[in-house]
Formats: C-alpha cells, structure tokens, sequence
C-alpha cells in the first residue's frame, strides 16, 4: 500500500514558504497514487463478475455489484462537496459546533492517516452502516454505476488537486464513525474506502462464479 512522506517532510516541519508548497506537493502526489492504485484495483473487481449477475444480490442481506458502485461513487461525490463547502466558508459554519464536540474526545485526524483507522476501514470483518445520503438508490444501470464512478471521482481529484493548503488541512469534518477528520484525510479516507469494498466484490466474484 502506498504510504505518504516522512513526518519530518510534512509541512509542519517545513520553514518557508517554498518549502511548505514543496511538502505539500508531495503529500498530494502520495495520495493521489493511493486513489490512483485503489481504484484500479476496484475496477478490477468490477469486471471480474458477468454484467448478466451485476444487477443481483448475490447475498441475501448484502448490496449489488451496482449498487456497491453506486455507494462508491456517492461517498466520493460526497467529499467532493466537502471541498466546495469549505471554499464557500460554509463547512466551519455547519459543522463546528459538531466537530468541537467531538474533538472533545478524539483529536482531530489528517493524513497520513494512524494505522489503526486505516486497518479498521480495511477490515471487511467489521460492520459499518452507511449513512442514508450515501445508500446506493438502487436504480441505476450497471453503465450508469460505472459513470457516475467515473465522474464523482474525477470531481474528488480536482478539488483535491486545486484545494489551497489551508483548505485541505484546516477544514474538518466529522465522520460519523472516526470523528473529526481534515479533508485531506477525507481524501485518503475515500482510497481505503475503495479497498474495503474492492475486497467485498473479491467475496462477489466468488459467489458469481459458482452461479455459472
């Protein structure tokens, strides 16, 4: 798995501005081949189980293949939000109150984010329920899913790419099961993300496998 640039290269530890920028590019290009890598893995998975079974749910109290795409997609277009929220100033105003209270029990996380998050976001043994706004709706196509894939991510790596520093690690969200986190660790956040259900379609392909 990728991992991101030393501490003592973070732009904490940084002293100029040229430096900071510097730090900044490289944490940014970390988290960038992490999406990059993840995704491609998820794809991966995607085309490993027939169209023809795609739309099924091939277990009983579980998601689609489409509709785990339609998840991953609404989670990426969600933290796309995130970044436009905060550039309109709109993100503190709404979720301070939140993110101070949470922060009251758990520090505020960035990127990189601690091996214990990132193992948890991995672990597919552990249960998480997704918030309704990021619930798959059930009724788009397979070629739909994969669109609104395509474009809710290419929408995340843009504000990502384009958000000014203070913006990626100043503004905070609270996430309904790690707490408060950076927006910059919303972005690496959403590259585990696609690992955790890249090994969901992994048991998938499996069952799809002994239905032909």
């Amino acid at each position: 798995m990728t991992t991101e640039p030393n501490s003592d290269q973070s732009i904490a530890g940084a002293t100029s501005p040229a430096q900071q920028q510097k730090a900044a590019d490289a944490r940014a290009d970390a988290l960038l081949v992490l999406l990059d890598d993840e995704r491609a893995r998820l794809v991966l998975e995607i085309e490993r189980i027939p169209l023809a079974l795609q739309a099924q749910r091939l277990v009983a109290d579980g998601w689609s293949v489409i509709e785990v795409v339609e998840h991953v997609a609404r989670v990426d277009r969600g933290v796309a939000k995130l970044f436009a929220a905060a550039r309109a100033g709109e993100l503190r105003a709404a979720e301070a109150a939140a993110a101070a209270k949470a922060a009251e029990a758990a520090s505020i996380l960035s990127a990189p984010l601690p091996a214990t998050i990132v193992a948890k976001l991995r672990d597919r043994r552990l249960r998480f329920e997704a918030p309704e706004r990021v619930r798959p709706t059930g009724k788009l196509s397979a070629e739909e899913a994969m669109g609104l894939l395509v474009e809710a991510r290419a929408a995340l790596v843009e504000a990502y790419r384009t958000a000014p520093v203070d913006v990626l690690d100043q503004s905070v969200y609270a996430h309904p099961y790690f707490g408060p986190l950076t927006l910059r660790a919303w972005v690496e956040l959403s590259a585990h993300h696609d690992a955790r259900h890249a090994a969901q379609l992994t048991e998938l392909a499996v069952l799809a496998a002994m239905r032909q």
